[in-house]
């Protein structure tokens, strides 16, 4: 191995951000199984030992770059509600909207994040703390449209694990289903209605107190 490439190797400063970087872009071509930390190595130039001083292992670095996409996912959410108006309701369709923008912006991302290689269970606490904080936004949302009276009282986690499971199911099928939208379906169109039937089954019976 060169002077350069050791030098490029153990003192490069953001090489753990650059292999994450090199792994994300890997994840269009290459199913999240395969990847393998020797050809991300050669990819981002460095010694096939480098990435072993950030990742322990290939479930390291997978556990990694689904905690970068829980993040961008977060900010994602955050930045469409600021622009929304106040309401709930309006809230709720602002974040199904960046959610199943998001999905399909980051199709293999969005998978590898919520599927089964990677589970943010309490050996992954970075994980498990930025995916709790997506499900957060959402029990926020659904708890002031309770609080304002905009939605019935009743327990606001099966509420927005019931809210998360609509709009993820969506984002599925834009995935994983294309050309239902290419041909048959107005995304935009079925992300309003999922969002509103969603609203109409939580809100109060017309004349209730």
């Amino acid at each position: 191995m060169s002077d350069s490439a050791g030098q490029r190797a153990y003192h490069h400063g953001n090489l753990r951000a650059e292999i994450l970087d090199a792994a994300i872009r890997e994840l269009d071509t290459v199913p999240a199984e395969q990847l393998s930390l020797r050809a991300i190595a050669r990819a981002v130039g460095v010694s096939q030992t480098a990435p072993y001083r950030h990742f322990a292992d290939k479930e390291n670095l997978l556990a990694a770059m689904a905690t970068r996409g829980y993040g961008q996912l977060l900010d994602t959410l955050r930045r469409e509600l600021a622009d929304a108006d106040s309401s709930a309701a309006a809230q709720l369709h602002a974040l199904a909207r960046a959610y199943v923008s998001y999905a399909a912006e980051h199709e293999s991302l969005f998978k590898l994040m919520f599927g089964p290689l990677v589970q943010p269970g309490e050996d992954l606490p970075e994980l498990r703390e930025v995916s709790r904080e997506t499900l957060t936004l959402v029990k926020g949302i659904l708890q002031r449209g309770m609080d304002s009276g905009e939605f019935r009282a009743q327990d606001v986690v099966y509420l927005a694990n019931a809210a998360w499971a609509g709009i993820h199911g969506v984002a599925t099928l834009r995935i994983d289903a294309p050309a239902l939208f290419k041909r048959y379906v107005d995304l935009e169109r079925q992300i309003r209605v999922a969002v509103d039937t969603f609203i109409a089954g939580i809100s109060p019976a017309p004349g209730a107190p």
